[in-house]
């Protein structure tokens, strides 16, 4: 994955777990836990180890608690990336008690060669460059809409969107087409899961990154979290690709959530001083409202309206088979409507040519009864 780093808090690097997954480097760490390079025994092929930071799930019942939840949430994510090739593969899941003695959840990844976008962002940064031109900008985050667009057609929500979270994988981008892979589906509510049964929210514990957290996230009078929510924070990060800055700058946490509640101050791409046609300013402005129910429904909706705003031919989401999901206890939704596609010029639909047709039978059965009675009538 990214670069790697030297902290091990768990003390796994040089060990074997769950006499499997033998773990060789930390590489990287976050407010979620650390994420190690390692290799798979039996199959002979790297992995990468996720570890999560449960430092208050001391209890037994509580650890039982969060690892059923984390086990649905890794089902769900395995399911998921079974429908699309854009969410990263769970290979296996467990818990351990680390060499630290802490107790520690592990989700057990394919390994991905490559960078996160959050990293090439820094990347461009350090170099100097502008924002991306919107058809590019478009072309890096097409899979990541189509994967939440996936996991919102069946009821999943992601709660953690951002560049960290979008994994370019190597070569990060062509002059054809990008391979993105989204990351950590679910992690954000086992972490919050974790938040309520032990405390930790009251000691600031957050299941979420706040620079691209949206409203209801941070206080719940704006409503309760859904696929609106993710639609915001895609938002954000499409913004950012615009205009290679982060949506919210700045350490000054109370004074970003200024600007996160202000309807008058919403960080769309003009308001960071981008030009970009009306339409798409429009529909980002949406999805960017301090009201969720004033934004677009889901990622497929989201995505649609900026196709057609940026006058790109809208692509298709692809809906897994039926009974492809059957391992979720989310309700199955409905399947969605395909998109009205308007018939080309000089192609007559096929009820048209029926009618057509048939009227013209009609006609001709009319004149042929008008000719009869006028002989009939000498």
């Amino acid at each position: 994955m990214g670069a790697e780093a030297t902290s091990d808090p768990f003390g796994f690097v040089g060990t074997v777990v769950d006499r499997q997954f033998r773990v060789d480097a930390v590489i990287g760490e976050g407010g979620f836990g650390v994420v190690y390079k390692g290799w798979h025994l039996s199959l002979d092929q790297p992995i990468a180890l996720k570890a999560l930071r449960m430092p208050e799930a001391r209890d037994a019942a509580m650890q039982g608690t969060l690892l059923a939840k984390f086990r649905e949430e890794a089902k769900i994510t395995y399911v998921l990336s079974q429908a699309t090739l854009n969410i990263v593969r769970i290979i296996d899941f467990g818990a351990t008690t680390a060499p630290s003695g802490a107790w520690v959840p592990f989700a057990v990844q394919e390994w991905l060669q490559g960078e996160t976008l959050a990293e090439e962002l820094r990347r461009r940064r350090g170099l100097g460059m502008r924002g991306r031109p919107l058809a590019d900008a478009m072309r890096v985050m097409e899979p990541a809409a189509r994967a939440l667009g996936i996991a919102h057609q069946q009821r999943v929500v992601h709660r953690d969107v951002k560049p960290g979270n979008f994994f370019l994988m190597a070569p990060a981008i062509d002059a054809q087409r990008v391979v993105l892979k989204v990351l950590d589906f679910g992690i954000a509510k086992v972490m919050r899961e974790g938040a309520t049964h032990s405390g930790a929210a009251s000691t600031g514990m957050v299941s979420f990154t706040p620079q691209y957290a949206a409203p209801e996230q941070i206080e719940s009078r704006y409503g309760t979290t859904g696929p609106w929510t993710d639609v915001y924070s895609l938002a954000l990060v499409m913004t950012e690709l615009l205009t290679d800055r982060p949506p919210f700058e700045g350490d000054d946490l109370p004074a970003i959530l200024t600007q996160v509640f202000d309807p008058r101050r919403r960080p769309t791409p003009r308001a960071r001083g981008v030009a970009v046609p009306d339409a798409v300013e429009a529909v980002l402005a949406r999805a960017l409202s301090v009201d969720p129910r004033a934004r677009q429904a889901d990622a497929t909706e989201l995505w649609a309206a900026l196709h057609a705003a940026a006058m790109v031919p809208v692509h298709v989401l692809p809906t897994p088979p039926a009974g492809s999901m059957e391992a979720f206890s989310r309700p199955y939704p409905s399947r969605p409507e395909a998109p009205y596609a308007a018939p080309s010029p000089g192609a007559p639909r096929a009820a048209s040519v029926v009618a057509i047709v048939v009227g013209v039978g009609l006609g001709l059965l009319v004149l042929l009864a008008f000719a009869t009675w006028i002989v009939t009538r000498r």
